[in-house]
């Protein structure tokens, strides 16, 4: 396989879609007068994405110039995988057993030193977007799986006073990160603020081009209730429903939830309490791309919530979250679903900042 003609720039992938872990094989062109030894890391109806071996370059092939053995590989992972889906589909997800995590690297762009939300890109395999929290600039970052510095932009005409959490998702086509202004360590501010922007460009090779972005909608919103502080948010992919979680001085947190609402700068919407949870100290949320898991995570733990095709989520809340072991991070403030809907991302407050993973077994 001519490596000019498949290698993506910067494209490096860290996880096998709905699979678990990658699969290694010598693989050959159609024509048998090419071979590389890779893993085989994603794949969909007309491609595959191959790391190889040697220097861990990510190749993405068509899979009509495959060989014909190495085609029915493909057809026989494709197959699994449509089992996985079927069986998530009846009744609850299935349970994921989760290895132990595990320090992937260390990001390059030095300008991340206060990591606190952390996103999976739905329009680049492999890549994530961070922010800094409070004090900093209104711009995101993003980088690959392997630290790599991917570049970073402005969100025009924003301030960020205390930005906490976000999150990314796919509506009616496009790709979008909503992040979440929702700090109040005092607890007097009364409105807070959810940005939304469209995922910005990635070139292969020069990474985001753009200075600057614009923000599509601001949601000013308060808690219902009471004035909270809140370091999680999430978006439920399958109706963008808005969920938060409170981080409180106590055992307790609160879930609160919200429509998507309409773009109306000038009306402050309500988020609604939903739940409350047994567990202290929440820093950040994510929900899986299929909507199905919701992962709350705290200073040292993380607790899984799942719901069937028929539960809401004040159900899925309703029950104990599984506890799940997180790697040891100086202030992990940060964690995500990467796109196969299972393995977890998360990274930690400071320099030299670290990138982690917990994929399942």
């Amino acid at each position: 396989m001519s490596r000019n003609r498949y290698v993506v720039a910067l494209l490096t992938v860290g996880w096998m879609t709905s699979l678990g872990n990658a699969d290694a094989r010598t693989w050959s062109d159609a024509a048998g007068k090419h071979e590389v030894e890779a893993e085989l890391i994603d794949f969909n109806d007309e491609k595959i994405w191959l790391r190889r071996d040697e220097d861990r370059r990510v190749f993405v092939i068509l899979l009509a110039e495959l060989s014909r053995p190495d085609r029915q590989h493909v057809g026989q992972l494709a197959r699994r995988r449509r089992e996985i889906i079927a069986a998530d589909a009846v009744g609850g997800p299935r349970v994921i057993a989760y290895g132990t995590g595990r320090k992937l690297c260390e990001l390059a762009n030095p300008l991340i030193d206060e990591s606190s939300g952390l996103a999976c890109s739905r329009a680049r395999p492999g890549a994530f977007f961070t922010h800094n929290d409070s004090g900093s600039e209104a711009r995101i970052f993003a980088f690959d799986v392997a630290g790599g510095d991917l570049g970073h932009c402005l969100l025009a005409d924003t301030r960020a006073y205390d930005w906490e959490d976000m999150a990314s998702f796919t509506h009616a086509g496009k790709h979008y990160l909503l992040l979440a202004d929702t700090g109040n360590n005092g607890l007097a501010a009364s409105v807070q603020m959810l940005h939304l922007v469209e995922e910005p460009a990635i070139h292969p090779v020069r990474g985001i081009t753009a200075g600057q972005i614009p923000v599509v909608q601001t949601i000013h919103f308060s808690y219902f209730d009471d004035h909270r502080d809140c370091e999680a948010l999430a978006v439920d992919p399958t109706d963008r429903t808005i969920l938060l979680v409170t981080k409180q001085r106590d055992t307790q947190c609160y879930v609160y939830a919200m429509p998507w609402p309409k773009d109306d700068r000038e009306k402050v919407f309500a988020a609604r309490k939903i739940a409350t949870l047994e567990i202290p100290a929440v820093t950040a949320m994510d929900i899986s791309p299929d909507g199905r898991r919701a992962i709350v995570l705290t200073y040292s733990h993380a607790y899984e919530y799942t719901r069937g095709t028929d539960e809401d989520w004040p159900k899925a809340f309703s029950r104990r979250g599984r506890m799940l072991a997180m790697p040891r991070r100086d202030q992990g403030e940060s964690i995500c679903y990467g796109a196969d809907g299972k393995t977890l991302y998360l990274t930690s407050e400071g320099k030299d900042t670290p990138l982690f993973s917990v994929a399942p077994n």
